[in-house]
């Protein structure tokens, strides 16, 4: 099994956590590995597509459309 080690907490953020761990009856530990496994659990959410873009060159005038994709890859 993986260990997983996070630094630099600001100390409310531990501070909730350890008070949500109470809520829940649980150590510090089993709330972060509860919440770890919801987390991953998710499905993953879908990127919205955009639509293509139509580029005029400045020194032709033409026209063309091209799809977002072509220009950069953070739509795949």
């Amino acid at each position: 099994m993986a260990v997983l080690y996070i630094r630099d907490v600001a100390d409310e953020t531990v501070a909730a956590i350890k008070a949500r761990a109470a809520r829940n009856g649980r150590s510090m530990q089993k709330e972060l590995h509860a919440a770890v496994e919801e987390l991953a659990a998710q499905e993953p959410r879908k990127r919205r597509r955009r639509g293509p873009l139509n580029i005029t060159t400045v020194h032709t005038g033409n026209t063309g459309t091209w799809e977002r994709w072509e220009f950069y890859a953070d739509d795949e």
